[in-house]
This record gives C-alpha cells, sequence and structure tokens, in this order.
C-alpha cells in the first residue's frame, strides 16, 4: 500500500468539462493545443480513462502564465495584438 500524505489526499480534482469552463468554457481542441504546445499546460491523471486536472497545477500554470509579457502568455498572441 502506497502512503498517502494529508495534502495529496485534499488534493481536488476536475473534469475536462471542468477545465474547459474554467477557461471560459473553451473546447476540447483548445485543452488539445495546449496539451501539445509549448505552453506549459500541466497534463491531466487519467483515472478509469478519464482526464482529471488537479487545480493546484492549474493554479501554478496561471500564475506562470500571468508573470510571462503578454505577447508571449500561453505561446499564443495577445487578444487583440494587431497582426505585423
Amino acid at each position: 500500500m502506497q502512503n498517502v500524505t494529508s495534502e495529496q489526499s485534499n488534493e481536488c480534482f476536475l473534469t475536462a468539462r471542468q477545465t474547459r469552463a474554467r477557461y471560459g468554457n473553451v473546447s476540447d481542441m483548445w485543452l488539445h493545443r495546449r496539451l501539445h504546445d509549448a505552453s506549459g499546460f500541466p497534463r491531466p491523471v487519467v483515472i478509469c480513462g478519464r482526464r482529471f486536472w488537479r487545480l493546484s497545477d492549474l493554479a501554478a500554470w496561471e500564475r506562470s502564465a500571468a508573470e510571462q509579457p503578454s505577447t508571449a502568455r500561453n505561446g499564443l498572441p495577445h487578444v487583440g495584438a494587431e497582426a505585423k
């Protein structure tokens, strides 16, 4: 049996639907792209064939993305940025 710390046992997991809702009801393709681009988006935990994201991992990703310049945030141009 594996030892589980109190912190691990209190971890909150979000389903793919809840994760998409967290980012403005984005599509499943948005999740797919974040998992395959250089944005550093957290990998899901797969349980019984379903994807779950740790809330703490998503919050850490959001903090790191907020610290990046807006033109490079998440590897995507800033919304409203002019094409050059």
